[in-house]
């Protein structure tokens, strides 16, 4: 067997498959990427058991059919790195041989038996969606999932259709993203998806060509289906909280501030809240936000913003990390800020526009 295939073409394939391969697992099968060439095209596949992924490769020369399996994080890393435009793959007895230009390499295979034999067909609810939709919806929530696996309630994204609403959310306990479109499909229910999975779908879609992703539920696995590659995700048997009950459902402040300003002054004054409690301090007065930081022994930082403000006065205490990563999530040019009393969420969203929100517990300043 040989394969002739334009290097952009493979690193591009091997590089979504290879984020779904087992980097520490038990089992060396694991670790390998699944190639199988049959009536001139290429599929490559790699599992951990509660991930599956194929994607084809049709460019290029195919001579031959077969299987054989080979260390993905190496072959990924190989093809990469070498001077060419085209890469040969060829197997010469049990060993892989990959070559361009005047770099080569030899590789051990693997028995392809002993690769699971995964089903890659999910029958079940079908929904039509735009890869760039959920590309951005994934990239506004994902940062937000709790990650210790423990947590498997809140280690994930949980999807949810409703009749006019397609939400992501994702909640670790002290703050929660939510993102928001319309429901263009005639689905309604809801999934929960792993944090994992989820990281190495976006990254997969981040490649598509194609707007089109085809989502298809039968209540235990989701499958997505696009631009020639297919991924196969368990649904976590957990379930998520009600995460309505945490919406603000009163607003005393509302606080109006320009993103870059907000973000560089957190940056500056999280330099202090390094060194003491990890908490700063946000106090709102007239058109003012006095954002501050202090340590007993390394002394305090403090930095004021010009505001427009709408409602009372406050003073809060935040970890700046949560702060931060929410807005540095936001994409408009001003963001709200949006209060009750000190001992409850703030919701943070871009200033009229709908479509995403971030919410952040307080911390108690002593």
């Amino acid at each position: 067997m040989k394969l002739q295939i334009p290097k952009s073409e493979l690193a591009t394939r091997l590089s979504v498959v290879s984020k779904v391969v087992s980097a520490k697992s038990a089992k060396a099968i694991l670790q390998g990427i699944l190639f199988s060439v049959s009536e001139n095209t290429l599929t490559l596949q790699a599992t951990d058991l509660e991930i599956s992924l194929a994607t084809r490769v049709r460019q290029g020369i195919m001579e031959g059919e077969g299987k054989f399996v080979v260390e993905g994080k190496v072959i990924d890393e190989i093809v990469k790195s070498m001077p060419g435009d085209e890469v040969v793959l060829q197997l010469e007895g049990s060993n892989l041989v990959v070559s361009s230009m005047r770099s080569r390499f030899t590789l051990p295979t693997m028995d392809p038996e002993e690769f699971p034999e995964i089903s890659m067909d999910v029958a079940g609810e079908k929904m039509m969606l735009s890869t760039t939709l959920v590309e951005t919806m994934l990239d506004r929530t994902v940062f937000s999932a709790a990650k210790d696996e423990v947590m498997k309630n809140l280690n994930g994204v949980y999807w949810e259709f409703e009749e006019g609403y397609f939400r992501m959310v994702t909640a670790d306990g002290f703050r929660l993203a939510l993102a928001e479109a319309e429901n263009t499909t005639e689905f309604t229910g809801s999934f929960l998806l792993s944090l994992d999975s989820m990281k190495d779908f976006l990254n997969a879609i981040k490649t598509a060509m194609s707007d089109d992703l085809e989502v298809i539920y039968d209540g235990r696995r989701v499958g997505f289906v696009f631009d020639g590659t297919q991924m196969i995700v368990r649904v976590v048997e957990a379930e998520f909280p009600n995460y309505k009950q945490v919406l603000p459902k009163e607003v005393r402040t509302k606080v109006r501030v320009n993103r870059d300003s907000f973000i560089s002054a957190l940056k500056r004054v999280s330099i202090a809240a390094k060194l003491g409690s990890e908490t700063i301090k946000l106090e709102v007065e007239e058109e003012t936000l006095r954002i501050s930081a202090r340590s007993s022994d390394r002394g305090e930082a403090m930095e004021e913003l010009e505001v427009q403000k709408d409602g009372e006065d406050i003073i809060i205490g935040f970890n700046p990390k949560f702060l931060l990563e929410a807005c540095q999530h936001i994409d408009s040019e001003e963001i709200e800020l949006n209060f009750r009393d000190p001992n409850s969420p703030l919701q943070i969203n871009p200033a009229d526009v709908e479509g995403y929100l971030y919410i952040v517990m307080p911390i108690r300043l002593v």
